[in-house]
C-alpha cells in the first residue's frame, strides 16, 4: 500500500501527492532557514511593528525633528545657490 500524504489547509486535512507534500515542506524549511539568518543578522521585521494596526505610529522616531532637518537643508541650498551666483569681482579679499 502506497504512503498517503496530507497537508492542513485552514484546519482541514487535505490529501496531496508526494510531490506537492515535498515541495511544501521544502519551502517551509527554507523559510525557517531564512528567518534564522535574519535573526542572526539582527534584522528588524516590519510585520513585528504592526501589532496594533497603527504601523506608521510604531515606526515613527520622535527623537528626530524632520521639519528642522528640511529647513536646515533648504537654508544650506539657498546659501550654496547665492554663492554660486557670485563672480570673482564680488569676492572681498581681507
Amino acid at each position: 500500500m502506497a504512503k498517503e500524504y496530507y497537508l492542513y489547509v485552514r484546519g482541514q486535512k487535505v490529501k496531496v501527492s508526494e510531490d506537492i507534500y515535498k515541495v511544501y515542506w521544502r519551502e517551509r524549511e527554507h523559510e525557517k532557514y531564512l528567518e534564522q539568518v535574519d535573526r542572526k543578522n539582527h534584522l528588524l521585521f516590519f510585520s513585528s511593528l504592526d501589532h496594533d494596526g497603527y504601523f506608521i505610529d510604531n515606526i515613527a522616531d520622535e527623537s528626530v525633528d524632520v521639519e528642522k532637518i528640511v529647513e536646515t537643508q533648504m537654508m544650506i541650498e539657498a546659501v550654496r545657490n547665492a554663492i554660486s551666483k557670485l563672480n570673482d569681482e564680488t569676492w572681498i579679499v581681507i
